[in-house]
């Protein structure tokens, strides 16, 4: 299998992935299909068309299940939902679990129960069901989620589970205008007459809803099946996201004050006067809030898209990151986040575009000012110490490369200031369609 030379998830949560070998691969926005495209042979034409091969991920054929599994992987680590295929996940990573778990509960804010401080200064907060936990590292820049999270499933089965009960609802309330027939007892074609169903309906008492439901379904004076789908247990998964301190989602903000908190106290109680002036902010607003025991867990999304025909199949025209300066970068969309070597890039645009450089030795470079990015802060923290380094850098005057160094600062700052030129480019042209694609338009159908 070729490796990886770089991945990128747009913001409509499509991915592009290009190898070593020139080949790619796209999937689209909920995950449900990919198109892979082969690498054209050197003894090609110019104008041969490479060989593409599009297939839906759940039935994916040996040949590209490993590169299909890390491009999802690779998805599902910074995507709002995930799409989990139990067939391409291994069976390592399965849980079979009695109920379906929606839900995480969390320590209360007073106590520390299931707050740990781990080594290296990470802070692990765990939910009390053990359906999720949360990971911050002394760095308080990116935290990771661990939670379970049920299969994807097909699309059908909850739409047909939603037209029976509205079909019964119906019936329900025919019966009731009507009053001519009501089929009561355990026989299929056993039937009561409108007067004995009104002379049975004097003589009892006073019912509620699910109590009617159950008399007109036959189950009066016996318990209530459960449904089907808790019979068997519903697998699984344990899914890793990554997330940025500063845009944290809505679901994952108390258990981040938890983190947060922690990391304070134990400042305090080490003595330190070491603080971290940008998550101020966020502890104070988010600390403070009570009731957010109570998180709900993403979903995942379902096999099979009902909208397909919003899938686009584009590769991008040009993707060499590690060209000049003068080459043109084009992205058909926003982009949310780059993986290029090793070297992780993740963009926000909320109030304006920013861009945060993770080279994977625990620092990270956040851009500064309020449209392109003129500026990028350097924070570094030294392993084993609570000392932290912090430079500036512009964008018109960088650092030469200096020999021995895990990378280059002029290259990471220059490639991020191309990517954020481009997404305000993007934002300004209203050619992006990002809002419409198959998973959000899934919530209005």
């Amino acid at each position: 299998m070729a490796a990886e030379v770089r991945m990128i998830l747009y913001e409509d949560d499509s991915v592009q992935v290009q190898y070593v070998d020139g080949s790619r691969l796209q999937l689209s926005p909920c995950g449900s299909e990919f198109l892979f495209e082969k690498a054209p042979p050197a003894s090609a034409h110019p104008l041969e068309q490479p060989e593409r091969i599009r297939q839906r991920t759940h039935f994916v054929i040996s040949a590209y299940r490993e590169q299909l599994r890390r491009a999802l992987d690779f998805r599902n680590s910074f995507a709002t939902c995930p799409f989990l295929s139990e067939n391409i996940i291994p069976s390592e990573r399965k849980k079979r679990v009695l109920l379906d778990v929606s839900e995480a509960r969390w320590p209360s804010h007073d106590a520390d129960d299931g707050v740990v401080w781990l080594q290296g200064g990470t802070v692990k907060v765990a939910s009390v069901d053990g359906h999720a936990y949360l990971c911050l590292p002394a760095s308080q820049h990116e935290f990771t989620v661990h939670f379970l999270c049920k299969v994807s499933q097909k699309p059908d089965s909850s739409i047909v589970l939603s037209e029976k009960n509205n079909t019964q609802a119906k019936k329900n309330k025919l019966v009731e205008k009507a009053g001519k027939v009501l089929t009561c007892g355990s026989l299929p074609g056993q039937r009561l007459k409108n007067k004995e169903n009104e002379l049975h309906c004097q003589t009892m008492k006073p019912k509620g809803a699910s109590e009617e439901e159950r008399c007109v379904n036959g189950t009066e004076g016996k318990e209530a099946l459960p449904p089907p789908g808790l019979k068997h247990t519903c697998v699984h998964v344990w899914v890793e996201q990554r997330w940025s301190v500063a845009s944290c989602p809505e679901q994952w903000k108390y258990p981040l004050s938890l983190a947060l908190r922690f990391h304070d106290k134990i400042r305090s109680l080490s003595g330190t006067d070491v603080t971290v002036t940008q998550n101020a902010t966020l502890t104070s607003n988010v600390s403070e809030e009570r009731g957010k025991e109570v998180s709900a867990l993403p979903r995942a999304l379902p096999l099979s898209c009902p909208v397909p025909h919003l899938h686009r199949w584009s590769f991008c025209g040009s993707l060499s990151l590690g060209q000049s300066d003068e080459g043109e970068h084009s992205y058909p969309e926003l982009v949310k986040v780059v993986w290029y070597k090793g070297v992780t890039y993740r963009l926000s645009h909320k109030n304006v575009n920013s861009i945060e450089i993770y080279p994977g030795d625990g620092s990270v470079f956040k851009s500064e000012g309020a449209y392109f990015g003129n500026f990028f802060t350097y924070y570094s923290t030294q392993e084993g110490s609570e000392e932290r380094e912090e430079k500036m850098y512009s964008v018109n005057n960088l650092p030469p490369d200096r020999p021995g160094s895990p990378f280059s600062v002029r290259c990471l700052i220059k490639q991020a200031a191309r990517i954020l030129q481009h997404c305000a480019k993007m934002r300004l042209s209203l050619s992006h369609n990002y809002c419409i694609c198959c998973w959000k338009m899934m919530a209005l159908l």
